[in-house]
């Protein structure tokens, strides 16, 4: 296993230990479905880096995907996964945080609410360990 691989782990764990649903892990049977939102836990290799953020439901991302296909982005749900996203990756940089991880706005995308999350400094106590 590789150091991101492991990152991309420990970041899993810290999101599973907080209560979070991760967006490529299969749903819960019920209502929820597959349609729920979740975290996205992505590798970044080349930044020696996991890329996390919040997805919202499929649908809101369609209605928003059809909104702006129409030139709409004041369109409420174009609005919606656009604060929803926001106010997710603050708290997904506060878990993390927490959680013993550095985490950085990803800057490469403009308008992005993702993060970039390294391993925390050496020397220090990970909820993990």
């Amino acid at each position: 296993m590789d150091d991101v691989e492991d990152l991309r782990i420990a970041v899993y764990r810290a999101l599973q230990l907080a209560g979070l649903p991760l967006s490529d892990l299969p749903a819960p049977p019920g209502p929820r479905g597959g349609e729920a939102g979740g975290v996205d836990v992505v590798e970044a290799p080349e930044l020696g880096a996991v890329i996390v953020g919040w997805a919202c439901s499929e649908d809101l991302i369609k209605q928003a995907a059809a909104a702006l296909d129409q030139d709409d982005e004041d369109h409420r749900a174009v609005q919606l996964q656009g604060k929803t996203e926001a106010a997710m990756g603050a708290a997904l940089a506060q878990i993390l945080q927490q959680g013993g991880f550095v985490t950085r706005p990803r800057a490469d995308v403009p308008g992005s609410h993702q993060l970039v999350v390294t391993k925390e400094p050496e020397g220090e106590q990970s909820l993990l360990a």
